[in-house]
């Protein structure tokens, strides 16, 4: 089976608070079969058709016309073609992972097995965790509200998101843990906004409110610093979504920079990446939980990620993107109404089991995100510069 052709796709969902944009990727093969991969928009913070740019102009051309007889072959392939030039971070590493996750689609398909499955499928379905909005954004009994239909679907851990206010968003924590089940897992996401001294002093306050990590309070280039907070924090501090495969992830874990890593296959490199970073963790005795940020491709190889490595119990779930993975690959089980006891079953279908509505895609043209801040109903430019 040979690689034909290598297309990206692009789009912007328009959610009614935050408008997102998905780069999607189709490979055709001589002999029909199509495979499906999508890099991460990690929540606004992606140029779409900047990543299509790259996929169309250095990647597309290592792979036309090669033989799919070994996704890592060919992943590895486009590393050393490009790492000179685009080097191995950000932009390079996502639009890798989106073609790589294609690869693997068709390497599924070709034997009529699921991607898990051809790996080595360690479990049946997986537990996820419900990954939801700011807590500037409402009470706390409207938070409770948003994260019910999950929490009675059997969802036993829930995210929210720390903002710039942060003593008023702690008020608004303290009343949401106060009506949460004491048995729930509750987690915050700092969205890289703090210094060290303020993020110091949040994690002492999410420790007395019994907070499970502490996710990206420091901007992650910010090296020294989050290695201080490690070592001083009271709670657990998770990065990982912008970490770029095993040996970023390796540094990080070895210089105690991190004690929950959160791989992303449609971030870090492809799927081979984000199980070589989740083995790394094993050593370093760190907890692994996936980071999800994207449409259904992306949810759907990070599935198989966890399906296919013992370390990984859990993965993100944004519930508040359920609408763009109905649109995109209609008819998945991927939606709330889908989780059973907490859990989230891994397709048995060929490759990641899901075929593209390329049509749909087409129906939501892609948007340059031009001066907008993603990530909030109304967050201000500076949001992600610093404390207030």
């Amino acid at each position: 089976m040979r690689i034909t052709s290598v297309t990206p796709l692009t789009a912007t969902f328009a959610f009614e608070r935050d408008p997102l944009s998905y780069c999607f990727v189709r490979i055709e093969t001589d002999t029909g079969l199509v495979g499906y991969g999508e890099a991460c928009d990690s929540y606004g913070c992606t140029f779409a058709n900047v990543l299509a740019t790259v996929i169309d102009d250095a990647l597309a051309p290592l792979l036309n016309g090669e033989e799919l007889d070994s996704v890592e072959r060919l992943a590895e392939r486009m590393r050393l073609f490009t790492r000179r030039r685009l080097g191995d971070q950000c932009i390079a590493a996502q639009a890798r992972s989106a073609v790589e996750i294609a690869l693997w689609d068709l390497a599924g398909k070709q034997v009529g097995r699921s991607v898990s499955g051809l790996i080595g499928r360690v479990r049946d379905s997986v537990a996820v965790y419900a990954s939801s909005v700011f807590l500037e954004e409402g009470a706390a009994g409207w938070h409770l509200g948003l994260l019910q239909p999950l929490l009675d679907r059997g969802v036993g851990m829930v995210k929210v998101r720390i903002g710039p206010e942060w003593r008023i968003d702690l008020a608004t924590l303290g009343e949401l843990r106060a009506l949460l089940d004491p048995a729930v897992q509750l987690m915050v996401d700092g969205s890289e906004i703090f210094t060290l001294p303020t993020a110091l002093e949040v994690a002492r306050r999410l420790a007395d409110l019994g907070i499970m990590w502490f996710e990206e309070p420091l901007p992650q280039n910010e090296r020294a610093g989050i290695e201080q907070l490690v070592q001083q924090s009271p709670v657990a501090i998770a990065y990982g979504e912008h970490l770029y495969g095993g040996l970023d992830a390796l540094e990080v874990l070895t210089r105690r920079q991190a004690t929950v890593l959160q791989p992303d296959a449609s971030t870090c490199g492809g799927i081979a990446e984000a199980r070589r970073m989740a083995a790394s963790a094993a050593y370093f005795g760190a907890r692994v939980v996936p980071h999800v940020c994207a449409g259904p491709v992306s949810l759907l190889a990070n599935l198989h990620v966890a399906a296919s490595t013992p370390i990984i119990r859990a993965i993100e779930y944004p519930y508040t993107f359920a609408a763009s993975w109905e649109a995109f690959g209609p008819g998945l089980d991927l939606g709330p109404e889908a989780i059973v006891d907490g859990q989230l079953a891994v397709p048995d279908s060929p490759g990641l089991g899901i075929l593209l509505d390329e049509t749909a895609v087409a129906a939501h043209p892609y948007r340059t995100p031009g001066t907008r801040v993603a990530g909030s109903r109304g967050g201000l430019p500076d949001r992600f510069v610093g404390d207030r």
